[in-house]
């Protein structure tokens, strides 16, 4: 029961947006023209914002990645080195 009156609501608001809208597109009071530009700025710039935060997390992780290699290559050598040092002690 209650979802019938929520679904009966929306669409009650819907219908009534529809109605509005018709009749103040009628009286010259919306431009869809200009509704449509703004949004196609808006997605530009949602589109260059997103684009932005892409190349800053590709710049990221490639440095990430670089500063692992390093971390893992002195790692390496300084366990050579141990492996080195005690095989001559060993010896």
């Amino acid at each position: 029961m209650k979802n019938q009156k929520l679904i009966l609501g929306i669409a009650a608001g819907v219908a009534a947006l529809a109605v509005v809208g018709i009749i103040c597109n009628k009286k010259g009071y919306i431009n869809f023209n200009s509704i449509l530009d703004k949004a196609g700025d808006i997605a530009g710039k949602v589109k260059d914002s997103v684009g932005k935060i892409k190349d800053s997390a590709v710049s990221a992780s490639e440095s990430a990645i670089a500063e692992g290699k390093n971390i893992a290559g002195k790692a390496i050598d300084t366990a050579s080195s141990l492996n080195d040092k005690a095989a001559n002690a060993v010896s």
